[in-house]
């Protein structure tokens, strides 16, 4: 979304078309996080992000399980994994996981 108003806004106000330019000459990108029913642009550093610090920085907005295992372009990913712009990063369980090894 926040790519969206960028491109938006620069053709509203005829300023820089580049949606990744700030305006003060650095370069933003985004990846996409996704959990469950929720999917959010996400602001990549310029060197990248690993994924424990987005799991960190959008725990709470995407309601991430702590347990819950990364997946970044259909590929299962340790927590170390460096994220790029573009990318798609989904915080999922493996199926039939949810529940296993609870008691009544």
């Amino acid at each position: 979304m926040e790519l969206a108003r960028r491109v938006e806004r620069a053709n509203v106000v005829g300023g820089n078309s580049n949606p990744f330019d700030n305006g003060d000459g650095v370069q933003t990108a985004t990846a996409t996080v996704v959990s469950g029913p929720y999917a959010q642009q996400v602001l990549i550093g310029p060197d990248g992000n690993s994924v424990a610090e987005l799991r960190r920085r959008n725990q709470a907005r995407l309601d991430l399980d702590p347990q819950s295992i990364a997946v970044v372009d259909g590929h299962e990913v340790s927590e170390d994994t460096v994220i790029h712009a573009g990318q798609l990063v989904m915080f999922t369980h493996r199926a039939g996981e949810k529940g296993v090894g609870t008691r009544f």
